[in-house]
């Protein structure tokens, strides 16, 4: 899958409900874009996405590939590969102080973390000054993975999965809980072939791909890296 399409799909979800990118009206181009469509603009449009920008940026630059939107730059970000493992600790604290305006916490960041969505998640919080993310919301805000256990309304275009999957909670400190059901939807425009024992990601309820066993591997490692850093930084 190229990387504007993954860029596109996972920042469909926030879009469509106004939380970044440019509202509502990008949300329907972005769409049209995921469905096949040919949109002119879609780079320009991803790019209003500044805090997923500033990262894709970062990622590219410590691992000297010159298209931000290259597919592993953009997967690293979202679900996590070995490029994050090259972004300088240093020039991550540059980046949340200077582009994330959050310098006092960039000085404490500590040297495992990492430039990926969940980091962004947990760690420095919404672009948006406005925005309370609530505990509920960040759970829905991080990218999940679930186990498809059921399909509901399979002969719509806009239908039900219920996958398996671990809730982000916080008691004292931020965890993952034990494995329960949620009901997700599944736009078969964007993702047209799934069945029961799937393993997919899902952002803000909405189902966006299969995840291979590496991209699951890669996606628990960081969610779980990026909770420890949370922790840490409460004590």
């Amino acid at each position: 899958m190229q990387g504007l399409k993954i860029a596109a799909l996972y920042s469909f979800p926030p879009g469509r409900f106004g939380l970044c990118g440019m509202g509502e009206e990008s949300s329907h181009e972005i769409l049209d874009f995921l469905k096949g469509e040919k949109v002119a603009n879609i780079k320009e449009i991803l790019e209003t996405f500044e805090g997923s920008l500033f990262y894709y940026r970062l990622i590219a630059k410590e691992n000297k590939i010159s298209n931000h939107f290259d597919e592993k730059v953009v997967r690293a970000y979202w679900i996590g590969n070995e490029l994050l493992e090259k972004v300088r600790i240093s020039k991550l604290r540059e980046m949340v102080a200077k582009n994330l305006k959050k310098p006092k916490l960039a000085e404490k960041l500590p040297e495992n973390s990492r430039a990926h969505h969940s980091f962004h998640v947990l760690v420095v919080g919404p672009m948006r000054r406005d925005l309370i993310m609530t505990e509920g919301m960040k759970d829905l805000c991080k990218i999940s993975w679930g186990k498809i256990l059921k399909i509901e309304d399979c002969k719509m275009q806009i239908a039900n999965l219920i996958v398996g999957y671990q809730p982000l909670l916080k008691e004292r400190k931020w965890f993952l809980g034990k494995p329960t059901k949620r009901r997700i939807f599944w736009f078969k425009s964007i993702l047209p072939k799934v069945k029961v024992g799937d393993i997919v990601s899902f952002h803000w309820d909405l189902a966006l791909e299969k995840l291979t066993k590496k991209d699951l591997e890669n996606l628990k490692k960081y969610t779980q890296l990026s909770i420890e850093i949370a922790n840490y930084l409460k004590k």
